[in-house]
């Protein structure tokens, strides 16, 4: 889900005046298909934005937030579905009406959150929605007393009860992974749209001036252009750094690999035929580069799924790129 669009939609709506209820995952076990940091955003008109899992549990909450919002009901309520059939067993703190089945046999569980939003939470909405936009880190904290954000400060997500009554969550965001896309061409357009739907923030480079398929590109937060020479000053290091090569050449595709194999980066892809591969590898094992470093690069990039379109290649990089992104540590 996109993050940014989710936000603006309760943004929007806090904005209007119209009452709208937060439903959020803060817990689960077994195979619950709601997972911590799910997030739905009910309008007392029934309008939904976002995901708690699907299926009958969910339109179960978003039927009951929306008849709490035209009760004018302001209390937060931590609320566990039990995705199996039968008779509802209670929760940790023993209240058995805090508990109920979400229609599911999936055999798991999860705890949601119904938090009223309203005016008051407007700063809060406001300065998580300016970290998102800058990918700059902070903390989302939901408890009895509310939402809160935290520009800037960081922490693993945690969520922590003694009971019903009693709880905190907290979740890591305004900082997302990030996709650098170096070649903003048909394929780069097609990639980006993708990835942004993925919830990455993502930046495309290019040395052409005037290229049409930058200038048509809505889905990048950034885009750049300029030598490539100097792309290695524009990719940070780090565990959510993503990049994929694909210029408009080889010698540019090995020019911008050349700087970017020293780097620590969680993904980096070269876009290429094995042949046009092989030949870039070669060369720059000439030049120094170690065999290690050019190991760690997926070239051909993507899943082989006989890709051919721009679209169709997208697809290919993005699976690859959600594997790796996914991948236990």
């Amino acid at each position: 889900m996109n993050q940014v669009q989710f936000w603006e939609f309760v943004h929007d709506g806090i904005q209007a005046g119209e009452p709208l209820m937060l439903l959020l995952v803060v817990a689960s076990g077994g195979s619950s298909p709601g997972r911590p940091g799910f997030k739905m955003a009910v309008t007392i008109r029934g309008e939904r934005h976002g995901t708690i899992g699907g299926g009958a549990g969910e339109k179960d909450l978003a039927d009951k937030a929306a008849v709490l919002l035209a009760r004018n009901s302001g209390r937060v309520r931590l609320l566990k579905l039990l995705h199996h059939e039968g008779p509802a067993a209670k929760t940790a703190a023993g209240e058995r009406s805090a508990t109920r089945l979400s229609g599911g046999i999936c055999s798991g569980w999860q705890q949601v959150v119904l938090l009223p939003l309203a005016a008051g939470d407007s700063g809060a909405v406001d300065s998580l929605l300016f970290a998102l936009k800058r990918n700059r880190p902070g903390r989302l904290q939901l408890s009895p007393q509310g939402l809160a954000f935290q520009p800037g400060k960081k922490g693993a997500d945690a969520f922590l009860a003694r009971s019903a009554g009693d709880w905190i969550y907290r979740e890591q965001t305004g900082q997302r992974p990030t996709l650098t896309i170096i070649g903003g061409g048909h394929v780069g357009l097609a990639l980006s749209r993708v990835m942004a739907g993925l919830d990455f923030h993502v930046r495309v480079l290019d040395d052409r001036e005037d290229l049409a398929t930058m200038e048509s590109n809505a889905f990048a937060q950034e885009k750049h252009v300029g030598s490539f020479r100097s792309v290695g000053r524009l990719v940070e290091e780090g565990d959510m750094s993503y990049v994929v090569i694909m210029t408009h050449g080889h010698q540019s595709d090995e020019k911008v690999l050349g700087q970017l194999l020293r780097k620590k980066l969680r993904y980096l892809g070269l876009l290429g035929s094995p042949a046009k591969n092989a030949r870039i590898f070669a060369n720059l094992e000439k030049k120094g580069a170690s065999r290690r470093a050019l190991g760690r690069v997926h070239a051909p990039v993507g899943l082989p799924i006989h890709s051919h379109t721009p679209e169709e290649i997208a697809i290919s990089i993005a699976a690859e790129i959600i594997q790796e992104k996914n991948r236990p540590k």
